[in-house]
Formats: C-alpha cells, sequence, structure tokens
C-alpha cells in the first residue's frame, strides 16, 4: 500500500514548523473512525453527497465514506507505539523518530485540511521491545491482515505492559527504528474488527518502517499515506506495474507520497471541501471559478458521468502544500468507484502528452511523474472526452483561480459513454490526441487535448 520514493530535484519536501505535543504516554496514532466531527460545521455537508455522489465501494475506494473507516475531521488522537526487536535492538532515539513523522504529519494534515483537522499524535516516550524477534514476524510488504494484526497486537500488549493507556486513542501507528531492514514499501495499514487495548477496541493501525538511506521524502510521505488509507483511500499508483504513477503522477500522496497535496475529490469525501464548495456541473454549458486546491476557500467542479464516475476540474498553483509542483493550470481526471484500488480509480488526463515533461518537469524521476507533471491545463487549452463532455480553460485571476467552461451533453444511465469508459468514442470538434505510449494512460474516456497554436 506504499508508494515507491519520487526522485525529485533537490530533494523537495515539506518541512514540519510546528511544534507536536509529545506526552509521555502512548496512544493510538489514530483519527476517530466513524465518529462525526467536533462542532463547527454541519454534519450533512460534510462527504460526497447531493447529486454528484457516485455509488460507494467496498474497501478502499472512492465513493463516499464507509463507517468502517476513520472520518479525519475535528479532534482525533492517534499513539505511535515505537518498537524495537530482541534480535535488532534500536540505535537512535525513540523521540527522535517520532518526531521525524510526526512534525511532518502534523503540518501535513492542517495545510490539506485548512485546518479543520485536529490529529493528537503520541508516542510512546521509549522504545518498546517486541517480545518475538522481528524474523519471527514475517513481516514484508502485502502480508496479510492476520499477520498484520498479529504484529500489532503484540505491539499493543507490551505498550500497556510499560504503561501506555489507549482508552482514548482511536487508532495506531507502529513504527520501527531506521536500522530494520524495512523499505517504506513495506509500510501498510488496515483496519481490524478485533484488535483490542484491554476493553477498549483499536479500529485501525498502520505500520511504518524507512531505513537510514531512504529518503526523507519518501518515509515522511508515506506515514501520510499510510494513514490515508485508514480514512477509506484507495491506492492511486499501478499495483500491477511496481508501483508506477501513470495514473495519477505526483498529483496525491495516495500515487507518489509526499510531493504535493491531496485532489480536491479527496478533500471532498474526506469533508475537508463542504458541498457548498463543489460545483455538480447541469447538463448544458456552465462557467465556473477554481480557486486552487492548495488555500483555503478552494473549489472544484465535478461532472457526474455514470453511477460510479465523474470527471473532476481543480485549480493546482505553488500554494500551500503543492508548492513544489512544476505546472500550474486546471488539472482535470476521472474518478471510478467500480476500479479497484491499485488499477487506476482516479485517472489524470494529460494535457501535453508525450511531452515527457516539458521544460518544466522533465527532470522529474520516475518517467511517468515527469510525463504527468506538466498535465495542468493552461488559459485558452481545452480538452473534449469521448462521452462529450468538455473542459475548457478561458481565464486566470490575479489570485491564481482559474476560470473554466464546461460542457456536459444530455447522458443517461442507458448511456455506454455515460461512465467515460476507455474504449468510448466520439465525435469532437477538438483534434484527436496521439493514442498513448506504452506505459502511459492520459484516462478514460479521453477524446482529445486542445491546445492553441
Amino acid at each position: 500500500m506504499s508508494p515507491r520514493t519520487p526522485a525529485v530535484p533537490g530533494g523537495n519536501r515539506i518541512p514540519g514548523n510546528r511544534t507536536l505535543a509529545v506526552t509521555t504516554a502512548t496512544a493510538l496514532t489514530a483519527v476517530g473512525l466513524s465518529l462525526m466531527p467536533d462542532g463547527g460545521r454541519d454534519a450533512a455537508a460534510l462527504d460526497i453527497t447531493g447529486p454528484c455522489a457516485i455509488a460507494a465501494a467496498e474497501g478502499f475506494g472512492e465513493g463516499p465514506m464507509s463507517p468502517d473507516y476513520i472520518r479525519p475531521t475535528g479532534h482525533r488522537k492517534a499513539t505511535m507505539i515505537m518498537v524495537d526487536f530482541p534480535d535488532i535492538p534500536a540505535t537512535g532515539n525513540a523521540r527522535e523518530r517520532a518526531d521525524f513523522f510526526a512534525a511532518y504529519g502534523d503540518r501535513y494534515l492542517d495545510l490539506a485540511s485548512y485546518g479543520t483537522y485536529d490529529l493528537e499524535l503520541v508516542p510512546t516516550p521509549e522504545w518498546i521491545r517486541m517480545p518475538k524477534p522481528w524474523t519471527a514476524y514475517g513481516v514484508k510488504r502485502g502480508i496479510s491482515s492476520a499477520t498484520m494484526q498479529a504484529y500489532v497486537q503484540d505491539a499493543i500488549d507490551a505498550a500497556r505492559a510499560r504503561g501506555t493507556d489507549f482508552g482514548d486513542s482511536d487508532f495506531v501507528y507502529v513504527v520501527a527504528d531506521e536500522n530494520v531492514p524495512a523499505r517504506p514499501t513495506v509500510s501498510q495499514a488496515n483496519v481490524f474488527e478485533n484488535l483490542r487495548a484491554g476493553d477498549h477496541r483499536i479500529r485501525a493501525a498502520a505500520l511504518v518502517f524507512g531505513r537510514g538511506n531512504d529518503s526523507a521524502t519518501w518515509q515522511r510521505g508515506n506515514f501520510v499515506h499510510e494513514a490515508n488509507h485508514l480514512y477509506g483511500l484507495p491506492d492511486l499508483y499501478n499495483s500491477r506495474n511496481g508501483a508506477s504513477v501513470e495514473y495519477a503522477g505526483g498529483w496525491d500522496t495516495m500515487s507518489m507520497a509526499g510531493i504535493s497535496d491531496l485532489i480536491g475529490w479527496h478533500k471532498w469525501k474526506f469533508g475537508w471541501l463542504a458541498d457548498e464548495q463543489v460545483a455538480c456541473v447541469p447538463a448544458g454549458t456552465s462557467s465556473h471559478t477554481l480557486r486552487p486546491i492548495g488555500a483555503p476557500g478552494a473549489n472544484i467542479a465535478v461532472v457526474k458521468t455514470g453511477p460510479t464516475s465523474a470527471v473532476v476540474a481543480e485549480t493546482r498553483t505553488r500554494t500551500g502544500l503543492d508548492k513544489d509542483i512544476c505546472t500550474e493550470g486546471v488539472l482535470v481526471y476521472t474518478v471510478d468507484s467500480s476500479v479497484p484500488t491499485g488499477r487506476g480509480p482516479v485517472r489524470v488526463v494529460d494535457s501535453a502528452p508525450h511531452s515527457k515533461g516539458g521544460t518544466a518537469c522533465a527532470s522529474r524521476s520516475p518517467a511517468e511523474l515527469a510525463e504527468l507533471g506538466d498535465a495542468p491545463f493552461g488559459v485558452d487549452e481545452s480538452h473534449t472526452f469521448a462521452n462529450g463532455v468538455r473542459i475548457g480553460v478561458t481565464g486566470r485571476e490575479d489570485d491564481g483561480s482559474h476560470r473554466v467552461r464546461i460542457t456536459k451533453p444530455a447522458l443517461t444511465p442507458d448511456d455506454p459513454d455515460a461512465t467515460g469508459t476507455p474504449d468510448a468514442t466520439a465525435s469532437s470538434d477538438a483534434p484527436a490526441a496521439p493514442v498513448p505510449g506504452p506505459g502511459l494512460h492520459r484516462g478514460p474516456g479521453v477524446y482529445g487535448v486542445h491546445r492553441p497554436h
């Protein structure tokens, strides 16, 4: 469930600048599962709701929130269990290791949620010795839920024996020292029915790994990535191709961790964007002003194209967590809750297919990260999908907001093009773009990209 490391010029990462309150008690690293937000906002305005809502999916998916997962709103509390092993005693300092992740995670969530989500991370003050050697746990990428649960339960029991109180924790992180021979790709997360700290049920857990020679961006990005699974998000990388990122590039931490903000659709799902910040586009032609996702007041435009699918447009500028993106503009992508995690449930439309990233993004690595780095559409550029949905960028404001004109044909659920499937065809006045090369995918239902000459 962990994406591979990005190789970004200058080792770009988002520095933490807030002080995380660290107490001596060990509590779960969590976000309250299926709890409603604290105060302020109307619960009815949270999550993917209304006429542009799509069907929910089982497991990690792109539909509305499931009560099985933790809702990342209001105040939540999570315990970071800092663990070592009889055969691999920790060599570093537990507090420093905890702060390495927590300071980044604290700042990330504050910016990404526009201050609406307060996750209190409470690490154990010292290393908690696991009862078995590292080699006895069989922890590797893709382990079974039962194997993971046994590992987490041992960590919880060992922490309780050292005085940790999990009574008000929502979930836990189990964090190993950097001398444990496990890459960040071994990190993973899940929800559980029978994970317990005494009489208290622990609903979810994330395992966090990273070696001393693994990049800080990769390790910290995965810390956020794994928690997002506990909130119900799927993997956006290609799980059948070595975690390659040709579906969504670096535009969401569920694709490439640690180098950008979340897409607006995910913020809507989390309740960080309320319904009034989502323009549900009706049939016909309409105009919208899209404010940058990286700043408070952000908004998105959604075109529902079928029971499980939609097209989304949002503005991405070098603001907040997007400060290191290499191209600004309107990001256009499809979402489909019928597509499983790791198979492309979100697919970004590339405004410049086969550009290899162009001048601005060519230095990004891997190649598919560079290719989608310049995906956003600029002023006077447009895209037409096979089902007739057309999105054109008509202007840009001084604050980075972009104006778009969206045309939605009168689709019906029985229309085979309503879902925007990859094989759909249509006539259009926009020129057809070249067919993507091997390993590149410009999104389902892609027909033509129009760029001014």
